[in-house]
């Protein structure tokens, strides 16, 4: 094994960065030339390659500082090419180095958005056509104007920047529109056979940001039962179908959307009924499982037991639910509902009057915080509630001001200590 000399500090990041591209990738200093070579072993076979900077004069890459950047992306677009395991080094070396001069104009973006998308909603894990027009559709129609005007961004990294510029960093906004071009850009190289130096080479990470010190979570907090009976009361008796569509979020721990997929079954060994919900959700992760519902009734600040057989009346076609089928989807529609209403505007002031922020998930994260004040595992609440124990335990609330209060006095009884 060769004795590494270049042990200054930019060496030991340029070999550790082209180390982590692929295993077995690692690179030296031409011992005669002092130009970058490229090694790669693969079963037991070993190639390598001089990186030419310059193909029109065959200037080589030189084992300088101000070299190793644009010779690292040069490796990246190698490394890309290899992938599908149709060319060796030295070609894939030849097909980077004449990628460079492709201009982006000569590149037709529009058609590739539109393949794109029939490949999003047609193959692989499949989205729905709303997906596509409410995630995909607004900052992929954005970077086709950008890669289509005059000055054009001539590189990934720019295109992305320019793209989530108005969006706040570290938001989950700026996120998923990192996401989609990154999915985008992607899909142009390995179907659409666009040139590899439109292959992100940043991290993700970078263009998403962190959240500035000031920040202030949007996320929504959970209410108290009494609260969520107090809304349902404060109702006019006209806003029957939107009280039964309160309840039973409430009781669920419902999506707004799972109002459209819900239905009583029997259990054929019991003959008891239970709720089904037969929505799927997808995403990038994957595709949610139909499930059997439970639910956790709500209790007053008496002690009652709010008794609303919501399943009877529901078997009974009792439940009326307000349409829920607008441009703005199901939350959309309800929300729109809801805000109008003075027992909602009611509950939003005391809910911010608290410094918390009200939602019609908030009704979801009071069934998620109802379920693990009367013990009920992570596990079996995700389960429940249709979701990964990962976003469980990373998105939804366990606990509240009033509930970490109650536990820490059950606590300081159970030594004889005071309330």
């Amino acid at each position: 094994m060769p004795i590494v000399t270049n042990t200054k500090d930019w060496e030991k990041v340029f070999r550790r960065q082209v180390r982590e591209i692929g295993k077995g990738w690692t690179v030296r200093k031409s011992p005669r030339s002092e130009t970058i070579t490229l090694k790669v072993r693969t079963n037991n076979k070993e190639e390598s390659t001089i990186l030419e900077n310059n193909p029109k004069t065959h200037a080589d890459y030189l084992w300088k500082e101000s070299e190793v950047g644009g010779a690292y992306a040069r490796i990246r677009n190698i490394y890309a090419l290899m992938m599908d395991g149709e060319h060796t080094l030295k070609q894939a070396a030849k097909l980077a180095e004449s990628d460079a001069p492709k201009l982006v104009e000569k590149l037709n973006w529009q058609e590739a958005k539109d393949n794109f998308k029939t490949y999003k909603i047609k193959f692989g894990n499949a989205i729905k056509e709303s997906q596509w027009d409410n995630k995909y559709e607004p900052v992929l129609s954005d970077a086709i104007k950008l890669l289509t005007s005059n000055k054009p961004p001539n590189d990934p990294a720019k295109l992305i920047d320019k793209c989530i510029l108005h969006h706040e960093a570290g938001s989950r906004s700026r996120e998923i529109k990192v996401g989609v071009l990154w999915q985008f850009l992607e899909y142009c190289f390995k179907r659409e056979n666009f040139p590899p130096s439109w292959l992100p080479k940043t991290n993700r990470k970078e263009h998403i940001g962190k959240k500035p010190a000031d920040w202030k979570s949007n996320s929504k907090d959970a209410v108290t039962d009494q609260e969520i009976i107090n809304l349902i009361n404060n109702l006019p008796e006209s806003d029957k179908d939107i009280k039964d569509a309160i309840k039973l979020i409430s009781l669920l721990g419902l999506r707004p959307i799972e109002l459209k997929h819900l239905s009583v079954r029997k259990d054929k060994e019991t003959n008891e009924l239970y709720w089904w919900c037969d929505y799927q959700k997808k995403s990038s992760k994957g595709t949610t499982k139909p499930r059997e519902l439970h639910e956790l009734e709500l209790v007053d600040n008496e002690g009652n037991i709010q008794k609303w057989n919501m399943l009877q009346r529901w078997n009974l076609k009792d439940v009326q639910l307000p349409n829920l089928d607008n441009v703005s989807g199901a939350a959309g529609s309800l929300s729109n509902l809801l805000r109008r209403r003075n027992a909602w505007k009611s509950l939003n002031e005391i809910v911010k009057d608290r410094g918390e922020n009200l939602g019609l998930y908030s009704l979801r994260h009071s069934y998620s915080l109802r379920g693990t004040v009367r013990g009920i595992d992570s596990g079996s609440l995700a389960d429940g509630m249709g979701h990964e124990i990962r976003t469980h335990e990373e998105a939804y609330q366990k606990s509240s001001k009033l509930t970490r209060r109650n536990a820490f006095a059950k606590a300081a009884q159970l030594l004889g200590g005071k309330k």
